[in-house]
């Protein structure tokens, strides 16, 4: 049983199920991050090509 005392993994998931919209809060907040560091970062100028 020692497994469960202070085991972190444990106390995370107990938290999210306790609460779940802080979980829903930071999922929303890691799609806004991620898809702005795409935005600003992957979709960079690009040179045009010239048309024929």
């Amino acid at each position: 049983m020692g497994f469960f005392n202070d085991n972190s993994i444990i106390m995370t998931i107990q938290r999210i199920f306790r609460r779940p919209s802080d979980a829903a809060m930071w999922l929303f907040t890691g799609m806004i991050v991620v898809g702005t560091f795409y935005t600003m970062l992957g979709m960079g100028p690009k040179s045009k090509k010239a048309r024929r």
